[in-house]
């Protein structure tokens, strides 16, 4: 089975502000340990499932430049440049159409680029075990299924249904949107939810299929991107060159994968990622959760020499290592030092953190953004 990865590295990381910013976003960040983005993190995880060639990745035509730079070895033309930004749904339906110029029999692993998982051998075999109910049953949708560690409000949930024959993979009884915080605890409780870690296994036929029959509307835009896709490869120039393919694109409506397929679907299932640490670091506290793994400590400060004096359950992310970070009688605050902000903010605070992007928005201080 050739399985074609398609990966989505996109999101402005507003609540990851002020390391993440529009001309460099949350995927192309180093925000782990070493110098690696996690957009490169991401292709590096992928391994033998595919090779370079196969590799589809989707981005905003702005960010051309940094897939280039970190990814040198994709083929350009597997490189698809959004025109405009349009959620996941027509995204995928271009790689979708994209594939099966190559393969009518095209498998798709979709995955986005801003997460973190590991180890990278257990995820393979997560993927793999995903296709396989392919070979099966070629209309299935797959997802992976992350067991939850707590009562996450951050994150989507999959409640598991029926048990499959295989004996590992479920039927999907519900997709749930970020729930309440009495909901999450609910959740976690039952022990019948998986977090959705928004990587997905299915047919490029199959997918393009079910856009046309839930979401009609697309048929029209399909139908134009797949014919200038042919015409520009005749031409020599790319799609996202293409006046017509662009107006298409552009207007397709915008919708995820989610609310578009997954959730009309009757054939949908879910594997459990048995073994994986899964972390969408949408947010500092998804950060400090990964840190506080590597570093243990009552304060994790990533970046500088720190002291602390009363001082407990702080996030400190500093810019200079030639700076010491001194930590003086106080608890659970974050702090992220770069080259033109500092940010100060209690734990928790995500909501609060989007505000100030607007407001910094609203006043024209764009150059902070």
């Amino acid at each position: 089975m050739a399985i074609f990865p398609v990966v989505m590295a996109g999101g402005p990381g507003s609540r990851l502000w002020p390391e993440s910013r529009r001309a460099r976003p949350k995927p192309f960040l180093p925000l782990l340990s070493g110098a690696r983005s996690l957009f490169r993190a991401t292709l590096d995880r992928i391994g033998d499932l595919a090779p370079v060639e196969s590799r589809f990745v989707v981005a905003g035509k702005s960010f051309a430049d940094l897939v280039f730079a970190q990814a040198p070895e994709i083929p350009r033309e597997r490189v698809l440049l959004e025109p405009q930004g349009r959620d996941t749904a027509p995204c995928v339906a271009w790689a979708a159409l994209e594939a099966l110029r190559l393969d009518e029999d095209a498998t798709l692993l979709v995955l986005p680029s801003d997460g973190f998982i590991e180890p990278d051998a257990e995820f393979r075999a997560s993927v793999r075990r995903a296709a396989s109910l392919l070979t099966d049953d070629p209309d299935a949708l797959v997802a992976l299924g992350v067991e939850p560690t707590f009562p996450s409000t951050s994150y989507g949930y999959i409640e598991r249904g029926e048990l499959l024959s295989d004996g590992v993979a479920r039927r999907v009884a519900r997709f749930c949107e970020k729930p309440t915080p009495e909901k999450a605890t609910e959740f976690f409780a039952s022990r019948r939810f998986f977090w959705n870690a928004g990587v997905f296994v299915w047919k490029a036929s199959v997918y393009l299929d079910l856009l046309r029959r839930f979401e009609p509307d697309f048929i029209p835009a399909l139908r134009t991107m797949r014919d200038r896709i042919e015409a520009s490869r005749g031409e020599s120039r790319r799609p996202d060159d293409d006046p017509e393919f662009i107006a298409a694109f552009s207007n397709a409506k915008k919708i995820s994968v989610d609310y578009a397929v997954l959730e009309r679907a009757e054939k949908v299932f879910v594997v459990p990622a048995t073994g994986l640490y899964w972390n969408d670091l949408g947010s500092f506290g998804a950060l400090e959760d990964l840190d506080r793994r590597r570093f243990g400590s009552a304060n994790v400060v990533v970046g500088a020499a720190s002291v602390a004096e009363n001082a407990r359950g702080n996030y400190v992310r500093a810019r200079s290592s030639d700076k010491i970070v001194a930590l003086v009688g106080v608890d659970d605050l974050v702090i992220v030092e770069t080259d033109d902000a500092l940010l100060v903010s209690k734990k928790g605070s995500d909501a609060a953190l989007k505000a100030v992007v607007k407001r910094l928005e609203s006043e024209g201080l764009d150059r902070f953004l």
